[in-house]
């Protein structure tokens, strides 16, 4: 039984069967309600799909957006095993034996996060976190307001943060996936019209 002042816990079932058409996450039991997101963020969500989409057309690896939950199961040494659901903006999963019941079971290859004002502190800090334990191989975060991309690849279970792309640098590249290119100002470019 909780106690006054606990914040209830939800188990993976409980939650998969609150969480139904809404929005939300869970991270080690906690949900967590995401709020709409702005236009310039979707903008640039849409956009990043369709230059992975495209360059990955033809391979066995598919490309999501955010209405595909991600289940993480990884352990903790000191908490023992964490169950977490995400919606991440862009997954790419080329194991396709982790599509199952509508869900990703297991870490995607690559995530993106776009950032927005409400989902900053958790993509860089919290989520960071899962996905790098979880074992994405790379996560970028993209932050529309300084048009600015960071591209974190893991080496040896870490996140290293291996290149920082804008409008002025030319190639935003992947690292996991060679045939993944694209201009970064392009990505960003209906912000300014």
């Amino acid at each position: 039984m909780s106690q006054p002042g606990e914040q209830r816990r939800y188990t993976l079932g409980e939650f998969f069967s609150l969480a139904g058409d809404e929005r939300m996450e869970l991270y080690e039991g906690t949900i967590v309600l995401m709020s709409p997101a702005p236009y310039e963020h979707e903008g640039v969500v849409a956009n990043l799909i369709a230059e992975f989409r495209m360059a990955l057309k033809g391979s066995p690896c598919l490309v999501f957006g955010s209405n595909l939950q991600v289940v993480l199961l990884f352990e903790d040494e000191q908490k023992g095993t964490k169950n977490v659901t995400v919606l991440p903006d862009l997954s790419i999963i080329c194991d396709r034996t982790k599509l199952r019941q509508g869900r990703c079971y297991g870490a995607p290859d690559l995530v993106v996060e776009v950032l927005s004002p409400s989902t900053a502190r958790n993509d860089r800090l919290l989520k960071r976190h899962y996905y790098e334990k979880a074992g994405v191989r790379e996560y970028w975060l993209v932050d529309y307001q300084h048009q600015v991309m960071e591209k974190y690849v893991s080496q040896s279970g870490a996140f290293q943060l291996e290149d920082v792309y804008d409008a002025d640098n030319g190639a935003a590249a992947s690292t996991t996936f060679p045939e993944v290119r694209f201009s970064a100002k392009e990505i960003f470019a209906f912000l300014s019209s």
